[in-house]
């Protein structure tokens, strides 16, 4: 049995490598790899995220496809944010993998239909890139695919590295960069950060501001 599920899982790594072998993005944060439940909490919610396949004209949600399908067991407490206080939490570290892949779906061009940052700036991730979530609260991130064909998400952790990666079945026809400002001060403790996101393909350039998110 363990040899045919072996068997399997290299049959399906084949045939992801054959249908999505175009990178159109990858995204690395990283974590205390001393911290053993927020660790396996990561390393959950990116095995359930592995391989899931984004179809044409639809919408990735986070909560289904990932929070939802994790049963109780599988999780730990680690500190996670609520407001404005870090508390220890059920399944803490999971949106470190929902930012990282809110990343990365900005660097490979995919559009982005619902997106909640955090109250503070977190550690892993540069402010205006994180995406929190949350399934009591209704919290989720959407990602939505443009294109007329299918990608691929690749979710790892390397040691104390999460990598997610984004591959589709045609090459990346434009080059993104995504550009963060610095903390704009607005009264005592509210900072403004606005995340652009930058389009070239040849000598055209297309930009859009992506979000404009406050933080305590």
């Amino acid at each position: 049995m363990k040899k045919l599920i072996f068997l399997l899982l290299v049959a399906c790594c084949f045939c992801y490598a054959n249908e999505f072998k175009y990178r159109w993005a990858t995204y690395t944060t990283y974590f205390n790899e001393h911290i053993d439940e927020r660790q396996t909490n990561i390393k959950v919610a990116a095995r359930y995220l592995d391989g899931f396949v984004l179809l044409p004209k639809t919408i990735f949600s986070f909560n289904d496809e990932v929070t939802s399908r994790i049963s109780e067991n599988e999780l730990g407490t680690a500190n996670t944010l609520v407001g404005e206080k870090r508390v220890p939490g059920y399944g803490g570290g999971l949106c470190q993998v929902s930012s990282t892949l809110y990343a990365a779906a900005l660097y490979a061009g995919l559009s982005i239909f619902e997106r909640k940052p955090h109250s503070k700036i977190v550690s892993y991730i540069l402010p205006g890139l994180d995406a929190t979530v949350s399934k009591e609260q209704g919290v989720d991130l959407k990602i939505y695919n443009p294109y007329n064909f299918r990608f691929v998400i690749r979710a790892s952790v390397d040691g104390n590295a999460l990598n997610i990666s984004i591959f589709g079945e045609k090459p990346k026809m434009r080059e993104i960069e995504i550009i963060v400002s610095r903390p704009e001060k607005q009264g005592d403790f509210i900072y403004t950060i606005t995340t652009r996101r930058v389009f070239t393909s040849g000598k055209e350039v297309f930009s859009e501001i992506v979000s404009r998110d406050y933080y305590y």
